[in-house]
Formats: C-alpha cells, sequence, structure tokens
C-alpha cells in the first residue's frame, strides 16, 4: 500500500522552548470491514494533565458524537480525567499505558480493538522535561549523566514511535470514517528546543536530543 505523507511543523518566534505540534496525515481509505463511529474514535496518549487533559476535553467538548481513547501511565492518580469520566461516561474510555513498557501499548490496542475496531486521531501527547530526584534540565554540560539522557529518549522519542506502530492497524482501519476528513491524522507533541539549526542557547541536552531524535523518528 502506497501511502502519501504530508509533514507539517508549527514553529514559534525565539526564545520559545514550549510544545511544537508536528503532524502527520496519513492518507488512506478505510477498510470496508471496520465499523464506522459517528464522529470518530480518537486516542490521546499522554491524557492525564496539562495539554493532553486539555486535547481530551476540547475533544469531548466540541464534538458531541466522537468517542475518546485517554491513556496514562497512573490513571487512579488523573483527577482531572476521572472527573471527564464522570462528565461523559458513554464516551470516554481511559487505559493505563505506560511509554516505558511496551506490553501496556500492546494492552492499549487490544482494547481498542475490541471495542472500536478502528482510529481516526492519536495523539502523542506527553513528554518530560525533569522529574524529581532523578531527573532535571542540564543547564552546564558537567551535569549531564547517562541516566538523564536515556530516561528522556525512552519516554520522549521511543515510546511515542511505539504508541504509533501498535495504533498504526487501528489508523489504517479508520482512516477518515465518521469525520469530516479523508484520512488517519498522527499528532505528535514536539518542541522547539529540538531544531538542531536552530540551536544557538545550548543547554537541556538530554530533552533537546529526545525531542531532535522525535523529529526524526517520525519523518
Amino acid at each position: 500500500m502506497k501511502l502519501n505523507l504530508l509533514s507539517q511543523r508549527i514553529f514559534m518566534a525565539r526564545p520559545y522552548f514550549g510544545p511544537v505540534l508536528e503532524r502527520r496525515r496519513y492518507a488512506f481509505s478505510s477498510s470496508a470491514s471496520a465499523p464506522t463511529w459517528e464522529g470518530g474514535v480518537s486516542m490521546v496518549q499522554g491524557a492525564s494533565r496539562g495539554i493532553g487533559l486539555e486535547f481530551v476535553r476540547q475533544l469531548l467538548e466540541r464534538n458531541d458524537k466522537g468517542y475518546i481513547v485517554a491513556t496514562c501511565r497512573n490513571p487512579s492518580g488523573a483527577p482531572g480525567l476521572l472527573e471527564l469520566k464522570n462528565k461523559f461516561p458513554e464516551r470516554l474510555d481511559i487505559h493505563q499505558l505506560d511509554l516505558t513498557v511496551e506490553s501496556t501499548m500492546e494492552d492499549s490496542a487490544k482494547s481498542i480493538i475490541d471495542k472500536y475496531g478502528s482510529l481516526n486521531l492519536l495523539i502523542n501527547a506527553s513528554g518530560v522535561l525533569s522529574i524529581p530526584n532523578a531527573m532535571q534540565p542540564e543547564t552546564t554540560l558537567s551535569k549531564v549523566q547517562r541516566s538523564s539522557l536515556l530516561l528522556a529518549y525512552d519516554i520522549n522519542a521511543v515510546g511515542p514511535i511505539l504508541v504509533i506502530k501498535h495504533m498504526w492497524p487501528l489508523l489504517k482501519a479508520g482512516g477518515g470514517s465518521g469525520t469530516d476528513k479523508d484520512f488517519a491524522v498522527v499528532v505528535n507533541l514536539s518542541a522547539r528546543v529540538g531544531s538542531i539549526g536552530d540551536n544557538s542557547l545550548g543547554g537541556w541536552h538530554s530533552y533537546r536530543a529526545s525531542k531532535t531524535a522525535l523529529n526524526q523518528l517520525l519523518q
């Protein structure tokens, strides 16, 4: 199957260090055997708080017919997400997914297959810049640690591409069915600091490198 891939990036004026949307549009027809869900089926990975949680909220409130699958590492510790579940019990499903444990991605994919059989939108929203007592943004080269580099790469680059890998059959099955689009959409949150050519400030080595890797993995 030949796929026509269109890349679109949104860049912010310097000195912006926040997320950048990198969207992939995969133009393929939905499978004739896949069920069509009015309003479409969307998945938000990293939905416990921040931008991911807001994506879930907006998808639920702006489309009163769409279905949302929200995943995060610890659903029981995500009060905002649980509040949305109480408000939209029929249209929101919550699954546990840990970007460092591939089996949780497989389990989520199986659950989506069993209930919906397809996906029309995948948003990879999670990422890590710092973790108390484990990982902090490096302000000098002397603060770079192997553990931080590997952890940032695991969560910011490896995890998202593996999620796409496991959701790929669902996206192919869904295409744009039930929506106003002709294709399925994959959205990944990158960052301006992941740009090699635009790096004049230095620092944040682990985060910068992992976001650069994410951009390359999605080319």
